[in-house]
């Protein structure tokens, strides 16, 4: 174990943390785990890893204020940082570059062998002055990563204190109204100003917020507040015009309180800043002053960089907020598609069984994809679409159903089904293979009567495999969706996609074709090497859903001509494939292994050639 390569995680998420945990032991590294950018800083001077999993959006300090102190300090600046965050834009990825990290990877079980391949190319690429980390590592404590901090981003102490203290309000992002409090209630560490108010648009909506000082009774903030009114439109003229009843995040002075008119604050000094998103601006602050001339150039460039911070802080409980809700819309829809005695198996567990953790399972995936339905929705209106889309993710889903499956999600026109989670049976490879049966028939059945269709008839593919996947509730402990991730889906969803590559409606893999022994048809298609996996999968075709029959003599005759395939008598292997064409002329599969064998023959494969063909595409 000592002669293992570490990494740490940081990263807040459990579900995360472990998964990834879970795929670094297995391939041979040591690992260990901090929660936050700020534990993460220290663990780094403690443990001094040979390198560094980070998250970007995390508490107390976030990856990228992580990453830029680490390389700015000695001994430490040689560990390699992989900047691992569910953000994936160019902006996001452009961030993480500049602060120092060495890669940057999105979270997505398509990108799990990408982040290996990081890893070992990363890991031990530098010498790591260990000797040095540990002198620095005995005055390392929270203060002091503070302080490193406050001097390191770019010399700009104000703006390095005010994130942190913004990123403290992040524990509100789960309300709109605490987070937009909770941030106006810091504008007195940035300015002396006497009221500030913060408008926010979101998702058609506007929400509003006073913070009134000493001394401002409630008529003079909401006479102030019309006026911020006007310029948040004239900065979104799109906003919808509503009234709006503010939020006070202090109670002003009731106006019947002073006993004379000079008693009442006067604002002479006025300013408002449009507050920054990722893509979109999404609100605007707006500070009073009674000083004439109050907002000399440090303070505006102070509060400046007071709305650039809080931009993100916002955005971020606008989008949970916005997920919240499309999740509760989904749920409500998928609800519908899952037999009742599963949502009741979700439904009866507690938190002491552990709905947020991830297990090991053995399930049966399926994947299914409309034939050319970019043609589809190029020849038809849109709302006819939507409608076809409608009809048939009904019929499919209720096929899936019959036989036990959930679905796990809708991918634009695929579908990924999932068969042996939450509720584990002992052949969900043949409940996989029943379903689509049932799907191909069922397909006939969905009306497209008034639409354009390619070939005149609407189409599908269906890959299965049967395999382990990490299967559990994502998310946090108050809002979580129940998948599936791992190699086990990609190889599922790659099949689905050969099925266009060999003309068949159903690829299944080696372990579904073993599962069901002799229970169906199977034929062997090819041996391929698909993206994401070094391993050469071998591939079946289930032939009892195909309109052609082949008899027992004619498929003995495929497999010679498979075997003296792999064994290069190319001779030998065409005479087989042309006696199965003599009977299955539109058999596109032999003809295509005659006319591989025909090129083979001409220009032989290497000597290393293990009969896998490799495709590059998802």
């Amino acid at each position: 174990m000592d002669n293992l390569k570490k990494i740490l995680v940081i990263d807040d998420s459990d579900l995360v943390a472990g998964m990834l945990s879970s795929l670094l032991e297995k391939s041979g590294y040591a690992t260990s785990r901090a929660v936050n950018g700020l534990e993460g800083v220290i663990a780094v001077y403690r443990e001094a890893p040979d390198l560094v999993i980070m998250d970007v959006e995390m508490p107390v300090l976030q990856g990228y204020q992580a990453s830029r102190l680490l390389k700015a300090r000695r001994g430490v600046c040689d560990i390699p940082i992989i900047m691992h965050t569910s953000l994936s834009g160019d902006r996001d990825e452009f961030w993480a570059l500049s602060s120092g990290a060495d890669a940057f990877i999105t979270k997505d079980f398509d990108n799990l062998m990408p982040l290996l391949d990081s890893i070992g190319e990363l890991i031990g690429a530098r010498a790591v002055n260990r000797s040095i980390i540990a002198e620095d590592a005995a005055k390392v404590d929270r203060d002091c990563v503070m302080e490193m901090l406050s001097t390191t981003l770019d010399g700009h102490l104000f703006q390095s204190v005010i994130l942190n203290r913004l990123s403290e309000t992040a524990a509100c992002i789960g309300s709109l109204s605490d987070t937009g409090v909770s941030v106006l209630s810091l504008i007195d560490r940035v300015c002396s100003g006497d009221i500030a108010v913060l408008l926010l648009k979101s998702e058609g909506e506007v929400a509003a917020f006073i913070r009134p000082g000493p001394g401002m009774d409630e008529a003079a903030a909401l006479d102030f507040y019309r006026i911020c009114v006007d310029d948040f439109y004239g900065a979104f003229p799109d906003a919808p015009r509503t009234d709006v009843a503010p939020v006070f995040a202090e109670q002003p002075r009731p106006s019947a309180a002073f006993d004379a008119p000079d008693e009442r604050v006067a604002i002479r000094s006025y300013a408002h800043w449009v507050i920054p998103g990722r893509c979109a601006p999404v609100g605007t602050l707006h500070v009073g002053s009674r000083v004439n001339n109050y907002f000399t150039a440090p303070i505006s460039a102070n509060v400046n960089v007071f709305a650039d911070g809080a931009g993100s802080i916002i955005e971020n409980a606008m989008l949970l907020k916005n997920i919240t809700t499309m999740e509760r819309n989904i749920r409500n829809v998928f609800s519908k598609f899952v037999p009742a005695e599963i949502i009741d198996d979700l439904a009866g567990k507690s938190r002491s069984q552990g709905l947020r953790a991830g297990e090991k399972r053995n399930v049966a995936i399926l994947f299914t994809d409309i034939r050319s339905f970019t043609e589809i929705t190029e020849k038809n209106r849109p709302e006819d679409v939507v409608a076809l889309l409608n009809r048939y993710f009904s019929t499919m889903a209720e096929a899936v159903i019959r036989h036990g499956g959930t679905i796990d999600k809708y991918i634009g026109d695929a579908i990924l089904a999932v068969f042996g989670a939450p509720r584990a049976y002992s052949n969900n490879a043949e409940r996989a293979v029943s379903a689509a049966f049932d799907m191909l028939r069922s397909l006939q059945n969905i009306d497209t009567a008034g639409l354009i269709m390619p070939d005149g008839r609407l189409d599908m593919g269906i890959g299965i495999h049967e395999g382990d996947v990490i299967v559990g509730n994502i998310g946090s402990k108050e809002r979580f969706d129940y998948t599936v991730i791992g190699d086990a889906v990609n190889l599922a969803s790659r099949l689905e996609g050969l099925t266009k590559m060999y003309r068949s409606h159903v690829i299944v893999s080696e372990s579904v074709r073993a599962a069901l022994k002799d229970a169906m048809t199977f034929r062997e298609l090819d041996r391929v090497r698909v993206k994401g996996k070094g391993i050469p999968t071998t591939i079946f075709k289930l032939e009892n859903v195909t309109r052609m029959r082949f008899s027992e003599e004619q498929l003995r005759d495929y497999a010679k001509a498979v075997s003296m395939y792999k064994i290069k008598n190319w001779d030998t292997a065409i005479e087989y494939f042309n006696k199965v064409l003599e009977h299955n002329p539109d058999d596109y599969v032999s003809a295509m292994f005659v006319s591989r064998c025909e090129e083979y023959r001409r220009n032989p494969p290497p000597d290393d050639w293990d009969g896998a063909i490799s495709f590059d595409g998802k």
